[in-house]
């Protein structure tokens, strides 16, 4: 397995265009669709958070989310191998200031989440910023060709399982954390509504930025119909908030907020596939 990955990454990442991934993507899309292979997770995920869908439309919503999300994961391919040039005809990102420390907050904290290109808002936006990201991953099995990319221009990849403290010594240090955060949680995490449903929130993202405040910046790199990437950087404000448990509640519950705007304006760029309300009551995968 290690020795395709290594060719996948070494060798077809150098020969096909990164433009010409989203086409290769299509016909494995269907594939994976039509296999059944997180079908039935995804179209639970769409009914849940658009009951006034008809199933056709669910159903269509779901084959897109599958092409995007396959789209990501092979553009990993070429990736590492892009000039910069290329990387910033790629790539437009507005509002890479708010990377730049002001001395008034401890380093910055980057959340972002499945939607898009998640691995090229790290990538990209870190080499334009000139500042490396250290970004916090679970990781999975054969994950050395993919951390090798994330990588490759100076970015740092921290466990998910000692991310906290690693977390709280760099931005202690000025350092920018990066991570996604909207993967399903549970309920020692933090209790927010999304799509009107009760969900379970990852706690970690709002207890460091409470205790430390450092900047929180949220950003996702949406695909555009030319096949680039369009990533708006947004402060998340929370000086209003105290260090306390309902402080965090509420920070979390802020960027669920603007984490279910954006999947509104682009639902076919989220990553449905994942069981994001498996600990829902009343929810069964």
């Amino acid at each position: 397995m290690k020795l395709l990955w290594r060719f996948l990454f070494g060798g077809i990442g150098r020969v096909v265009p990164f433009g010409a991934v989203r086409h290769l993507a299509r016909p494995l899309a269907w594939c994976f669709y039509h296999a059944g292979l997180r079908r039935e997770a995804t179209l639970t995920n769409l009914r849940l958070a658009f009951p006034q869908l008809t199933e056709a439309n669910r159903q269509r919503l779901a084959r897109r989310s599958f092409h995007s999300t396959l789209t990501t994961l092979l553009e990993l391919l070429p990736l590492r191998h892009l000039p910069e040039s290329k990387l910033r005809r790629i790539l437009k990102v507005e509002n890479l200031e708010l990377l730049t420390p002001d001395g008034a907050s401890n380093g910055a904290l980057l959340l972002s989440a499945h939607l898009g290109n998640w691995e090229l808002l790290a990538f990209g936006t870190a080499a334009m910023a000139g500042t490396p990201f250290n970004i916090i991953v679970k990781q999975q099995n054969d994950a050395g060709e993919t951390n090798r990319t994330r990588t490759a221009r100076g970015n740092r990849v921290i466990p998910y399982e000692r991310g906290a403290l690693e977390a709280a010594r760099l931005l202690n240090n000025g350092g920018v954390v990066a991570l996604l955060a909207d993967q399903s949680a549970t309920p020692n995490d933090h209790p927010t509504t999304m799509f009107g449903i009760p969900t379970w929130t990852f706690s970690t993202p709002a207890r460091l930025a409470l205790r430390f405040r450092p900047k929180v910046i949220i950003g996702f790199a949406v695909r555009q119909p030319d096949g680039s990437y369009l990533a708006r950087l947004r402060e998340l404000h929370h000086s209003d908030l105290p260090n306390t448990p309902e402080g965090a509640i509420q920070l979390t519950q802020r960027y669920v907020d603007l984490l279910e705007e954006a999947i509104r304006q682009h639902p076919e760029q989220w990553m449905w596939q994942h069981r994001k309300w498996k600990h829902t009551p009343g929810v069964v995968y």
